[in-house]
């Protein structure tokens, strides 16, 4: 495999088709279903909207699509990014989001926004600690019945966070997060367990499964049972406590506002 990638705008049909593809690969849509419909990456693309692949040699391999938001010119909402798990080591999803950053500062745009799920802790850790956005507000079932490989079967909650582009970088390990009282935590069974006097605690630590992913396909029972427990551990610390990001231990951390 090459260990050289590029990332850069795309237009064209042909590009366009190729990236849709891709997009349905990495979320395993099934025949007849798409990510992205084509004719509305196009429409997009034609209006000046955010729409960039990595290649590997001349093949897509992943790529980033977002849109402007209100306040207009001031935001970017970034609506998927996404690499095939083969090249998912070399650093691209990374890359992308570099070349997302300089696209909007190039155009004055200071903040990028997106939604992810809340318990996939990979996610998590990439957005809270290696690029340094906020999260911003809870959102239970946003997109409603999702049918992709990735989201069957599950309610699509997303934490929606802000980035904001002048100064952003990784963040450390939350000096905190070994004082921080569990609002929710593992307990030994593996249950999620929920502890709402920790709210009375200056600093809150809520808890992740390592890998939620495995989790769904060999225990869906016990997937949704945390699906439910963050849904109602993290919307009141994420709207009304200030983020100190995301720890080792797959864990948000939050800090009381003064």
């Amino acid at each position: 495999m090459s260990e050289q990638f590029t990332v850069r705008e795309i237009d064209g049909h042909e590009n366009l088709a190729a990236l849709v593809t891709v997009l349905d690969r990495i979320w395993g849509t099934s025949p007849g279903k798409t990510m992205l419909d084509l004719a509305m990456l196009i429409a997009l693309r034609s209006g000046g909207h955010y729409t960039a692949a990595a290649f590997v040699d001349d093949e897509i391999v992943g790529g980033c699509i977002g849109f402007h938001v209100e306040p207009l010119g001031d935001a970017l909402h970034s609506h998927i990014a996404g690499v095939i798990p083969q090249y998912a080591s070399m650093g691209i999803g990374r890359a992308l989001k570099g070349h997302q950053r300089e696209w909007c500062l190039a155009r004055g745009i200071r903040e990028v926004r997106w939604t992810f799920d809340p318990l996939v802790s990979r996610n998590a850790h990439f957005n809270l600690r290696s690029l340094g956005a906020a999260p911003v507000k809870y959102h239970a079932n946003y997109y409603g019945e999702m049918t992709d490989g990735v989201n069957q079967g599950d309610e699509s909650d997303r934490l929606l966070v802000a980035w904001p582009l002048q100064g952003a970088g990784r963040l450390p390990e939350p000096p905190e997060a070994a004082d921080a009282a569990p609002l929710l935590a593992t307990a030994a069974d593996g249950r999620p367990v929920i502890d709402t006097g920790a709210l009375d605690a200056d600093v809150v630590a809520v808890q992740t499964p390592a890998d939620i992913e495995r989790m769904r396909l060999e225990n869906p029972a016990a997937a949704r049972t945390w699906r439910l427990a963050l849904r109602e551990a993290l919307p009141e610390v994420v709207e009304n406590w200030e983020s100190l990001g995301f720890d080792s231990a797959h864990r948000y951390i939050f800090r009381r506002r003064n």
